[in-house]
C-alpha cells in the first residue's frame, strides 16, 4: 500500500469515525447542598432528569455512563459497620418510571474502598434529626452503566433515575431537602407503585438524593477529539 492512500485510509478514519467524549450531566451540588441523610427499606426514590441533545447532529447520541449517590452511615454505626448492604440504582428512559427499568445495577457496600468523611448534619435535617443522627459519615458511591447502556446511545432527551435501598435502610443516602421541584421526583412507598410528589406543598418544595451523573456524547469525529475515537 501506498503512502498517499495510507494518508488517505487515515484521513477517512477521522471523518468517518465517533468521537466518544464526557458532557455536562445531572450535578445536585451545582444547585444544592446536603442537608438530610435517609434510608426507607424496600422504598424506591426516583427523580427525572434532562440532557440537552440540540448540538448533536443525526447519527450522533449521548448515554449515561455511571451514577453517582452520597452513601451515607451514621457515626454511631460507622465503626461497626461491616457492609454487604446492597444499594440499586435504575434508569428507565423518559419521565416515567414505568414497569421494569432499562438498566439496573446492584451494588453492594464496600466501607473500606470509599472515601469518607464526617459531616455533621443541620439541626432542621428531617429524617436524620428525628433519629438523633445529625452526626454521620458520607462518601461518594458509583454506579457504572457504561457496559450495560450501548453507545448507540438513549432515546429521547429525558430519563429518571431511582434507588431501592436494601430491607435494612442502610446505608442511607444523603438527601437536598425541600428546595426542588416536586413535579421531577417520584416515591415508591413500599408498595410496588410509583407516586409523583408534585402535589406536596407549592410544587418546589421536595427533597432529591444526593446524586450525580456522568453522560458520555457520541458525535462525528472532526479531527478535533479530545476523548476516545472509535470506528464508524
Amino acid at each position: 500500500m501506498s503512502l498517499l492512500l495510507l494518508l488517505a485510509c487515515a484521513t477517512d478514519y477521522g471523518l468517518t469515525g465517533f468521537c466518544l467524549e464526557p458532557a455536562d450531566g445531572w450535578d445536585i451540588e451545582r444547585v444544592s447542598k446536603l442537608q438530610d441523610a435517609a434510608g426507607f427499606p424496600d422504598n424506591r426514590d426516583a427523580v427525572v432528569l434532562s440532557f440537552d441533545d440540540s448540538a448533536l447532529k443525526e447519527g450522533e447520541s449521548w448515554r449515561v455512563l455511571g451514577v453517582e449517590l452520597v452513601a451515607m452511615i451514621p457515626q454511631r454505626y460507622f465503626d461497626s459497620y461491616e457492609g454487604g448492604d446492597v444499594l440499586q440504582v435504575d434508569i428507565w428512559q423518559g419521565e416515567r418510571p414505568e414497569g421494569k427499568p432499562d438498566w439496573s445495577v446492584k451494588q453492594a457496600i464496600d466501607p473500606t474502598s470509599l472515601d469518607w468523611s464526617a459531616v455533621t448534619l443541620p439541626d432542621n435535617a428531617y429524617f436524620a434529626s428525628q433519629r438523633n443522627e445529625l452526626k454521620q459519615q458520607r462518601a461518594w458511591m458509583n454506579f457504572d452503566f457504561e457496559e450495560l447502556i450501548p453507545e448507540e446511545g438513549m432515546t429521547g432527551n429525558s430519563y429518571t433515575v431511582g434507588v431501592k435501598w436494601p430491607d435494612n435502610g442502610l446505608p442511607t443516602i444523603g438527601y437536598s431537602n425541600f428546595n426542588l421541584a416536586c413535579g421531577k421526583n417520584w416515591t415508591d412507598y413500599g408498595d410496588g407503585s410509583w407516586v409523583l410528589n408534585s402535589a406536596d406543598g407549592d410544587g418546589k418544595e421536595c427533597s432529591w438524593p444526593m446524586m450525580r451523573v456522568q453522560v458520555e456524547t457520541r458525535t462525528l469525529d472532526d479531527g478535533s477529539c479530545t476523548g476516545e475515537t472509535v470506528p464508524g
